[in-house]
Order: structure tokens, then C-alpha cells, then sequence
């Protein structure tokens, strides 16, 4: 266990392998645990559920083992705001409010250029599988952001920094995007600007928080919301469900609304909103914490006089003389 203990990049990238073995093993059990506990609609909640768990336990006990972290849950990005007692929560919403204004941004074009038709099934059973599928995005959003922007991605910026690591991550999901289909060209891009977002998100922040809040309502809003597709899943359009007749380049195609050009240049837009939005938290997160810093110097005090003993001459400072000026035009 030498080999990912200490400081040093060589043993920090170690422990980022590690990390991202333990994610892909995660993502095994929580398959076959959700399979032996529930089948049917809740699969997909329950195996959420067992990966965030298996996450957390897993990436907390690499923290205090491998990096000597006493709170591993912070560290990880689970911030509790000190004197703020919804911070929490404020920047959530601050990020669920940036990720639905986007989604409906893409929406509002595609409404105004008259291709989306959508369609409505009420009833008991749709709103349960909408409370469902809420919930499947809520936990799978948070999952993401734990292995995506949690304990692996804050290596890669222990080992390289936060530019290379946000830049490395960015390549990283374009290329990974290559292999759905239906993705194409805009699909890759879409993909790594989405990345940036929520890289700098968490950067901004240096918390979990406002990333899960982004991706969960860009997730909801388009599927639930909306009844879009999300990677050419229709799931969660229990209720509303849309279709999409117009080009490709701002639909997505079946595959969805991430494979179009207009959610690119919604989330270009939203990394500009971003880095406005929270420029003042921003500074009180990442300011450098002020260390005194200096010389000492120690001026030496005269001892007073003693009442008992009379100041010597010598010691009484000399009376200051007062010299007139002269004027020279008396002596012409």
C-alpha cells in the first residue's frame, strides 16, 4: 500500500487509478445488487442507490487511508458552509436554476421554429412513474458527480492542476461520447463543453453541490419537462412526451437534444453565466488564506526612571534651541 501513500505525482496518479478501477468494479456490483433486490420500475432508482453508496464508502475510506483526510465526506465534496445554514441548499437551487434555464432556452427554440409536438398521458400511474424517474436522475446525477467530480478528478488536479485536469476530463467525455450512437459531431462537442461546466462548477465551488444541482434539472428538464430524449432514452417522458420533426443539427435526432448544436451553444452560454453567477463565491471558497508572515523585530523600551533614585544629568534630554531666522538684506 506504499505505492499510493505520500506526496509526489507518480503515487497521486496511482491513487487516481485506483479510483477509477474501484468505479468501473462499483458499477459491476450495484448491476448485480439492484438485480437481487428489485426488479420492474425501481431498478434502475435501486441501482443508483447502491452505487452512490458503494461510492461514497469507497472513495471516503481512500481518503483517509491513502491521503490521511479526518473528513473524508468533505473532502470528497460534501461542503457544509460554515454560518450558513442553507448554504447547502442555496447552491442547488443556484444550480438547478442555471441547468433548467438552459434546457429551456433549447426548448424555446425549437418551440418557436414550430418542430416540437408534444403529447400528454395523464393518470395514478404516470405521475408515479414520474415521481420515479425524478428520483433515478436525482440519484443518478449525484452518482456522476461523486466518481466524475468527487475523489478521482481531485487527483488528476493534485497531479497536474485544475487546467490540465478540467482539460484532460473535457477530452476524456468527448472521446467517450464517440462510442453512443447517434451522438455524431455535435454530440462529442456537446459532451465536452458539458464537462467544462461542470469541472468549473465544482471549481468554483469546491463542492458537489451545485454540479448535481446543473445536471439534475438539465436531466429532468429535458426528460420529464419536456419529453425529450436523453442519449435516445425516452424513460422519464411519463407524462409529456415530445417529438421532434425539424434538421438534426437542432434536434439531435432521436438521440436527443445532446446531440444537437443548439444545447452546445446553450451550455457555452451557461459557462459564461457561470462564472458570473458565482464570482463572489468563488472568491470567499478560493481565496488564499492570509498567514502572518514577516520579520520580528523587538524594539527596546527604556526602563523609567526610578522615583527613588534622580535622573543624572546626562540623562535628561538636551532643551531644543530655537534659531531665528536671519535676514540677509539688514547686513547690505
Amino acid at each position: 500500500m506504499s505505492l499510493f501513500r505520500g506526496s509526489g505525482r507518480g503515487r497521486v496518479l496511482a491513487r487516481f487509478v485506483l479510483a477509477v478501477a474501484f468505479f468501473i468494479v462499483a458499477q459491476f456490483l450495484a448491476d448485480q445488487a439492484a438485480q437481487g433486490f428489485s426488479v420492474g420500475i425501481a431498478l434502475p432508482l435501486v441501482r443508483n442507490t447502491f452505487l452512490l453508496f458503494l461510492e461514497i464508502i469507497g472513495f471516503g475510506y481512500m481518503g483517509l487511508a491513502f491521503d490521511g483526510t479526518r473528513q473524508p465526506l468533505r473532502a470528497m465534496g460534501f461542503v457544509r458552509r460554515p454560518g450558513q445554514r442553507f448554504g447547502r441548499l442555496r447552491e442547488f437551487a443556484l444550480g438547478a436554476a442555471l441547468g433548467w434555464g438552459m434546457m429551456v432556452a433549447v426548448a424555446l427554440v425549437l418551440a418557436l421554429a414550430g418542430i416540437l409536438y408534444v403529447h400528454f398521458s395523464w393518470g395514478p400511474r404516470a405521475f408515479l412513474l414520474l415521481a420515479m424517474q425524478l428520483g433515478v436522475l436525482a440519484t443518478g446525477a449525484l452518482a456522476s458527480e461523486v466518481a466524475l467530480r468527487g475523489y478521482p478528478f481531485q487527483k488528476l488536479i493534485e497531479a497536474f492542476g485544475s487546467f490540465t485536469a478540467t482539460v484532460m476530463a473535457c477530452i476524456f467525455f468527448g472521446l467517450l461520447r464517440m462510442e453512443s450512437p447517434g451522438a455524431g459531431t455535435a454530440g462529442i462537442w456537446v459532451s465536452g463543453i458539458a464537462a467544462l461546466l461542470l469541472s468549473l462548477a465544482y471549481l468554483r465551488t469546491r463542492a458537489l453541490w451545485l454540479p448535481w444541482g446543473i445536471h439534475f434539472a438539465w436531466l429532468a428538464s429535458m426528460g420529464a419537462l419536456f419529453g425529450l430524449p436523453m442519449a435516445g432514452n425516452t424513460a422519464a417522458a411519463t407524462i409529456v412526451q415530445t417529438d421532434t420533426y425539424g434538421p438534426r443539427w437542432m434536434t439531435g435526432g432521436d438521440y436527443g437534444p445532446e446531440a444537437g448544436w443548439l444545447a452546445f451553444l446553450a451550455l457555452l452560454v451557461g459557462v459564461f453565466v457561470l462564472l458570473r453567477v458565482t464570482r463572489e463565491l468563488s472568491w470567499r471558497v478560493n481565496q488564499p488564506e492570509l498567514q502572518p508572515a514577516g520579520i520580528p523585530v523587538d524594539i527596546p523600551h527604556p526602563a523609567p526612571a526610578s522615583s527613588a533614585a534622580p535622573a543624572s544629568p546626562a540623562a535628561v534630554a538636551p532643551s531644543l534651541v530655537q534659531i531665528a531666522p536671519t535676514n540677509k538684506t539688514e547686513n547690505r
